[in-house]
């Protein structure tokens, strides 16, 4: 088994307060864990290497969304633009 590390340095969030920026963290982090322990997504990311950046793009999100569920659709849209 390999080691994979991720280092996300900078999450822009804009019109969140702590509380929610915090949550929407963890949701996050604990969806990319999940994802990134896939082995074809693992794969892939190692296959890229270093990368200095990843834009994931907008997020739709239900009106009704709340913190950590926007966390796990973050994680997800990084997966996704990880598995192109």
């Amino acid at each position: 088994m390999r080691r994979l590390v991720v280092h996300i340095d900078r999450m822009v969030l804009k019109g969140f307060g702590n509380a929610d920026a915090k949550a929407i963290g963890e949701g996050m982090r604990s969806e990319l864990a999940r994802l990134l322990a896939q082995p074809a997504t693992s794969d892939r990311l190692a296959s890229l290497g270093h990368m200095s950046s990843l834009h994931a793009g907008k997020i739709r999100l239900a009106r009704d969304a709340k913190p950590q569920g926007i966390g796990v659709s973050a994680g997800r849209a990084i997966a996704k633009e990880i598995s192109r």
